[in-house]
């Protein structure tokens, strides 16, 4: 039941499943409770940094945690079933975090750079178009693009585990410590930390994984890199070199000279590089480019993390956020806040987590499968 509530979209249709698949009718209030039951305990069980599965966690060879945000809709608290939202519509945020065991190739002799080159992917206007979110421009690429691939082969995942809840980033960071201490993290002789340009992303690696290597998700720099680009020209393919010789700098460590391109750009036009500007004035996208990058410029060394056999983009991590989302967001879907929200995302983070981790709490969770144990009753300790 609770895997089931774990994976389908709805308590609803965790009914229907278990009906139809098992012949077991269970109502959706059962499912409900139980599940919200279930939640709250893997929420204090989280809070040891032992382990208590009985399980010997191995080093890795590689350890690589990322984090991100999310978003859930909830009701406003004690009010009940139904439809009751707060400001914004009900949205909240949700904190999400990646730990993988890695391992990589052999680093090339000398601190030879794997691939200089960028990318074939990186320098696809359809790809990066949707990687922006943003119009594919009409642009002549090269026929021979196939023949010519290009492919950072980077590190092998092994196992991931997954941590997700509605605490705030200071709450959240030591639930990150925490994981990372279970799985062995900060023992690995290779550790990273991978994100975005959110300024709590990096709060948390200053205060608790600040001997990890910080790395700047490569595919958030694609995103300012090409609407910058796009803001700078008007003619699509202009606009499109201009990306290209951009985001190639970046790929290389390069990073200072578009910034300057940047700056000089914004001279040109009279434009204070480090002043403000509406929203929707054309040149905002350059601004927005120049402070991005100047604020992350001290992680976007990506020949030195190449040349370490490192990750340098935050796919997977994009890739659990979506596999979370598809859970607990959609239309007409309200959760309780903060206990019904907290739990779905504990199970729902236990349920996608390569270790078994759900599986292995059920099979020993404390209680008899014959009779009910009310909501408030604690884990025998």
């Amino acid at each position: 039941m609770i895997h089931l509530a774990a994976e389908v979209r709805s308590f609803g249709r965790t009914e229907s499943t278990l009906e139809k698949v098992l012949g077991v009718k269970v109502s959706d209030s059962t499912v409900r409770r139980l599940a919200k039951q279930v939640g709250q305990e893997l929420a204090e069980l989280e809070q040891t940094a032992e382990r208590t599965d009985g399980k010997e966690a191995v080093v890795p060879e590689l350890a690589v945690v990322s984090c991100d945000g999310g978003r859930i809709r909830t009701r406003v608290p004690g009010r009940g079933r139904g439809v009751h939202l707060a400001g914004d519509g009900g949205w909240r945020e949700t904190k999400n975090a990646s730990f993988e065991r890695m391992t990589r190739t052999e680093p090339p002799a000398d601190g030879v750079d794997p691939c200089e080159a960028l990318p074939t992917s990186f320098r696809t206007a359809e790809k990066v178009a949707n990687i922006a979110g943003k119009p594919v421009p009409d642009v002549d690429e090269p026929t021979d693009a196939v023949q010519d691939r290009v492919v950072y082969e980077g590190p092998t995942r092994v196992l991931r585990t997954a941590v997700s809840s509605m605490a705030c980033s200071n709450e959240f960071g030591p639930m990150m410590k925490r994981e990372a201490q279970r799985r062995r993290f900060f023992d690995a002789p290779l550790r990273v930390f991978l994100g975005d340009g959110l300024n709590w992303n990096w709060s948390i690696w200053k205060c608790y994984f600040f001997t990890f290597i910080p790395i700047l998700d490569f595919i958030h720099a694609i995103q300012y890199v090409f609407s910058a680009a796009m803001a700078i020209h008007a003619n699509a393919t202009q606009a499109w070199a201009t990306y290209v010789r951009f985001i190639t700098w970046c790929w290389q460590g390069q990073v200072q000279q578009v910034i300057e391109e940047l700056v000089r750009v914004c001279g040109d036009r009279g434009i204070d590089p480090h002043g403000s500007v509406a929203d929707d004035a054309p040149d905002k996208p350059i601004l927005d480019a120049i402070r991005y990058l100047t604020n992350n410029r001290s992680r976007m060394d990506y020949p030195r993390y190449r040349q370490l056999g490192l990750p340098v983009t935050s796919a997977p991590m994009e890739s659990l956020v979506k596999q979370i989302s598809m859970r607990v967001k959609g239309t007409e879907m309200f959760w309780d806040d903060p206990d019904g929200a907290e739990a779905i995302l504990q199970i729902r983070a236990a349920a996608i987590s390569d270790d078994g981790r759900l599986d292995d709490y059920l099979t020993r969770r404390p209680g008899w499968q014959f009779q009910r144990r009310t909501t408030g009753q604690q884990i025998a300790a």
